[in-house]
């Protein structure tokens, strides 16, 4: 059957397709709600925030957007593909806990430096967007899910022995990265220590008995 031009359709149904499709328009919109979200909140940000940081008319806007919360959901879907994509190390790495904790963690902490304010805008619009809520079990999740699987795996290996609870642990640690993550704000100079001194946190916290000595190359 052959399909009708988008011109042909309903408007509705035609803002569907177009909503999928590759554009630039599209990317400077996401790119400006991104903005907009991160600086104003979701209550306060409107679409013609949005519009005129994206410097596109409002109108173009409706092309692939219904609503404010839906590109909202989009942001905030971009952002959870952006940590879930953080993590792939290569195979020498990858057998290697102390490099690949520091990864993680370097990783982790680098995506929290340019995300702080959409993090917790996320987080509060998740309290009333079953939508966002998912995504944003996500964001919270891979983090802890990822360090406690770090930790088991290095304690299985007769590596560490943990001084609390793993998953206690894992929690610790993100409120380690979102710390360290908020005084690299203040000087990005002090990236390197920041990231040096969470990873030196952690390896203290599963009481690690192997060696550190990757950690000053």
């Amino acid at each position: 059957m052959e399909q009708r031009p988008i011109r042909d359709m309903g408007w509705t149904k035609a803002r569907d397709i177009r909503r999928d499709l590759a554009s630039e328009t599209k990317d400077r919109l996401l790119v400006a709600a991104r903005t907009v979200f991160s600086s104003q909140g979701f209550d306060a940000a409107t679409i013609g925030d949005i519009t005129a940081v994206a410097d596109v008319s409002r109108p173009s806007f409706y092309v692939y957007f219904a609503t404010k919360a839906e590109v909202f959901r989009v942001v905030a879907a971009t952002l959870r593909d952006e940590i879930l994509e953080a993590h792939h190390y290569p195979k020498p790495m990858a057998d290697d806990p102390v490099l690949v904790a520091r990864a993680s963690i370097e990783a982790f902490i680098t995506i929290y430096v340019d995300n702080l304010e959409l993090l917790d805008v996320i987080e509060k619009r998740a309290q009333t967007d079953p939508q966002v809520a998912e995504i944003n079990a996500v964001i919270v999740g891979k983090p802890f899910r990822r360090i406690l699987r770090q930790i088991t795996s290095v304690r299985d290996s007769g590596l560490a022995t943990p001084r609390v609870d793993e998953e206690y642990a894992a929690h610790l640690m993100d409120a380690v990265i979102v710390d360290a993550a908020s005084a690299i704000r203040n000087d990005m100079s002090r990236l390197d220590y920041y990231i040096d001194q969470a990873t030196r946190v952690y390896f203290a916290i599963i009481g690690f008995t192997g060696d550190l000595t990757a950690l000053d190359d």
